[in-house]
């Protein structure tokens, strides 16, 4: 199987790490000063942050209290909008472009261990010789018992070129490891043949890379036998940028609208088209999809099969319809601000109801799906009916 999973997320997923959809590449939005405005009642918040300072039961910085005045102040917006500290900032950002300073392993929680599932090639964990099945103990001997994924992720990740250590756990055998960051690479798409002309690609999430990777996976494949089918495998994945979701869609798709994008009124719905000439020239598609599947995910879903390209197997998606931008602050932090809803090409929003599929399967059996996926590809009828207003 070629590629590698998206590095330092859960393979099974503990929330959502990065769940955004942009309309502009998760780009930075204009921040629009709202000079001469008075948004806040603030006497009343200047009132009582005085009160905390001069009567609260310990000492609190006025830095820490503007920063939970921010953190309340996005929470009481909606559930995807949040206030974004320095670090969280540098995160996201990273998540999006598909490269960080890491050690290039990708880790699952199993048992209650942060264990190693894989490693990439020439990897800072592949030469320190880490190994899949390894428990992550300590970082920098601080032990991990209890720990949540952001920090591990958090304290795993740094600039290229400074150093790590590591205890780590192996059987009955404990050892300790010395590692240098790298500039790593996030993968998001794997792919392998099911069988003799039926190819499967798994995408595990939606950064700058995943649509060329996506069509490089494609063209490799076809290099390779005549593509009869693919699975096109979005389980468990949680979401990403906007144009790698329109890439994916439009590789499957002759033309025509992928998602549209309304922004607050009265700046119009904007469309993202896919553009001419079919990857896989019609052969039929199955799209596997779960109830975490999210965002960019059931864009790609519901663009297939409002365009009656693919038939969606699994179960019900997630329902995440709303576009979230990054707002830049000062000192390097920022926002992610809900700024628009997006729609399927037939003009449906999935928002808290998801993507429903053409055919409902036990998505966690993943032997039993891909037979049954198989057994639509061949019969096939590997693509949906499109609805009468699909455009």
């Amino acid at each position: 199987m070629a590629g590698a999973a998206v590095i330092l997320r859960p393979l099974v997923h503990l929330g959502v790490l990065v769940s955004i959809v942009t309309g502009v590449a998760l780009g930075v939005v204009a921040y629009r000063a709202l000079s001469g405005t008075s948004l806040l009642p603030n006497r009343l918040v200047s009132e009582a942050a005085r009160q905390i300072k001069a009567n609260y039961v310990e000492q609190v910085s006025h830095e820490q209290l503007a920063t939970d005045a921010l953190r309340g102040m996005l929470r009481g917006l909606d559930r995807h909008s949040r206030f974004l500290d320095s670090a969280d900032f540098e995160s996201l950002q990273a998540d999006a472009d598909g490269w960080f300073g890491g050690i290039g392993a990708e880790l699952a929680l199993v048992g209650g261990y942060f264990t190693v599932a894989s490693t990439l090639d020439d990897s800072p964990a592949t030469r320190a010789g880490l190994l899949p099945g390894d428990r992550i103990t300590s970082i920098e001997g601080t032990s991990l018992k209890g720990k949540r994924l952001k920090w591990v992720v958090s304290s795993l990740r740094g600039p290229p070129g400074t150093p790590l250590h590591l205890r780590a756990q192996r059987g009955d055998e404990r050892f300790g490891l010395g590692l240098t960051r790298a500039l790593i690479a996030a993968p998001t798409v794997r792919w392998n043949w099911l069988e003799a002309g039926y190819a499967y690609v798994r995408i595990t999430g939606f950064n700058k890379r995943t649509g060329s990777e996506f069509q490089d996976a494609l063209a490799t494949l076809a290099t390779e036998s005549p593509i009869a089918g693919l699975v096109l495998d979005v389980r468990g994945n949680t979401g990403g940028i906007l144009p790698a979701s329109v890439d994916v869609a439009g590789a499957l798709l002759d033309g025509g609208v992928v998602t549209t994008m309304q922004s607050r009124p009265p700046v119009p719905r904007q469309a993202y088209r896919a553009p001419p000439g079919d990857a896989l020239g019609g052969a039929p598609v199955v799209v596997l999809i779960d109830r975490k599947a999210a965002s960019a995910s059931e864009i790609v879903a519901g663009a297939l099969k409002d365009h009656g390209r693919a038939i969606l197997l699994g179960e019900t998606s997630f329902g995440k319809g709303t576009v979230q931008s990054l707002v830049p602050l000062s000192g390097a932090q920022g926002l992610k601000l809900t700024t628009g809803h997006y729609f399927t090409p037939n003009g449906d929003s999935i928002h808290d109801a998801g993507i429903k599929p053409d055919v409902e399967a036990n998505p966690d059996d993943t032997n039993a799906l891909l037979a049954q996926a198989l057994k639509v590809l061949k019969a096939g009828s590997g693509a949906s009916q499109p609805l009468a207003s699909s455009r």
